[in-house]
């Protein structure tokens, strides 16, 4: 099936799973739960239904497991189910599988990394999975997909970005290799700050990595741990930047200090909490969702 990963499709039982060629209405296939893209292309996906259309029928079948409350869900090959549905098709090829979550999250997975076309965000979101679900290293990743460690790396340091460049890398307004520069950046602020000008000023690789060592080479504010305000300003002033969330310090007249964070919704939120190595509920739905 995929034959940079043999060995961990080998240790997982991938191979041995029973699978039939069946013929399967549209209407009963599902979005898989392990997908990790978030974009599909409109104009190629016009492009694979007209292929579609001329062929009758999805030449390379789609690879879906049963559905405990009825239908399908996709394990690999949304693409030609999305394409399919514009034709439209009634119905489409497949090999079905009693696949585990397990097996089913490393075949997505892998079908992702084998497109030309993946964007840097679901790429980077793909290797994060191979840690978190497979427990697997960086090396192993590597040496699993046909990459190199630093190649696994530089993509995974884009997770840690700020939630606005990581949508601006994801809509494609900005680059991986301009996003990469500003890994290095820990003020979630200054990374959004690069970020719109690039865009707006239409800069390349070479005048981000300019900007983000002028930042790097200018001294941290250090700041006062005081009841005066001004102290307390700068205070807030230093957290924004550290995190790119507005924030309010004080402290009480007991001495006790207290930090408030301001976030307009629900992923800037989200972002914070990933940041401190807090898990959400929302992150970990996905994983949760065992089969039976």
């Amino acid at each position: 099936m995929y034959q940079t990963s043999l060995s961990k499709m080998t240790l997982l039982g991938i191979n041995a799973v029973p699978v039939q060629l069946r013929k399967i209405p549209i209407d009963l296939l599902h979005k898989g739960i392990w997908q990790q893209r978030t974009r599909f292309d409109e104009e190629s996906l016009l492009e694979l239904a007209e292929s579609l259309k001329t062929a009758g029928t999805n030449i390379v079948p789609i690879i879906v497991k049963p559905r405990p409350e009825g239908g399908y869900s996709i394990i690999a090959g949304e693409r030609r189910w999305r394409a399919a549905q514009r034709v439209p098709l009634h119905d489409l090829d497949a090999l079905v599988g009693n696949y585990t979550h397990e097996q089913a999250m490393f075949i997505t997975a892998v079908e992702n990394l084998q497109r030309k076309d993946l964007n840097p965000m679901d790429e980077a979101r793909s290797y994060q999975t191979f840690i978190t679900e497979m427990k697997l290293t960086h090396d192993e990743i590597a040496k699993q997909i046909g990459k190199s460690r630093p190649h696994v790396t530089s993509y995974l340091r884009l997770l840690s970005l700020d939630i606005r460049v990581r949508d601006a890398v994801e809509a494609g307004r900005l680059s991986y290799g301009q996003a990469r520069p500003l890994c290095s950046l820990s003020s979630l602020q200054t990374q959004r700050s690069i970020c719109e000008k690039a865009i707006r000023l239409g800069w390349s690789v070479k005048r981000i990595n300019e900007e983000v060592s002028n930042v790097l080479d200018k001294p941290r504010p250090i700041a006062r741990l005081s009841d005066s305000d001004a102290d307390l300003r700068r205070l807030e002033r230093a957290v924004s930047e550290a995190t790119g969330l507005d924030c309010v310090v004080k402290r009480s007249a007991q001495g006790q200090w207290q930090i408030g964070f301001n976030a307009g919704n629900s992923d800037s939120f989200q972002g914070l909490l990933e940041r401190i190595g807090v898990v959400t509920d929302e992150a970990e739905g996905q994983s949760e969702q065992l089969d039976s």
